[in-house]
């Protein structure tokens, strides 16, 4: 058999494959709600919504974890930039104190050795 005539049932990256469709459920009685978010809620927590599906219930789950992690989100991110911020001009401020000693170090033990040579040198030029 071909290789392509193989491959042609297999979809590629560009293709688009639609989902199937969930035909609802049809209830003999219709459910009318007078105040749709009390009734909304079980009465017992493990009784299930009438006439709600187990995609209905997903796509309500995944709506609502979305929507809490975006408002989530939006809290933590001023917070957390903050954070990040305080703790790098810290790290910050801790290493320019660092070069800064090592630095004035550094250049005494430089004075002190050319003040020294030229001791040295004057002492010598006398003799």
């Amino acid at each position: 058999m071909n290789k392509s005539a193989q491959d042609a049932g297999i979809p590629v990256l560009t293709e688009i494959i639609e989902p199937p469709q969930v035909v609802p459920r049809v209830e003999e009685t219709p459910v009318i709600y007078e105040n749709p978010v009390e009734d909304a809620l079980p009465a017992d927590s493990t009784a299930p919504i009438n006439g709600w599906l187990d995609e209905e219930w997903t796509r309500m789950e995944q709506k609502v974890s979305a929507r809490t992690l975006t408002q989530l989100m939006e809290h933590i991110n001023p917070v957390l930039e903050q954070q990040v911020r305080d703790g790098l001009a810290a790290s910050i401020e801790g290493a320019v104190a660092d070069i800064r000693r090592n630095l004035q170090q550094t250049l005494e033990q430089l004075v002190r050795e050319a003040v020294a040579q030229e001791i040295e040198k004057l002492q010598l030029s006398k003799e």
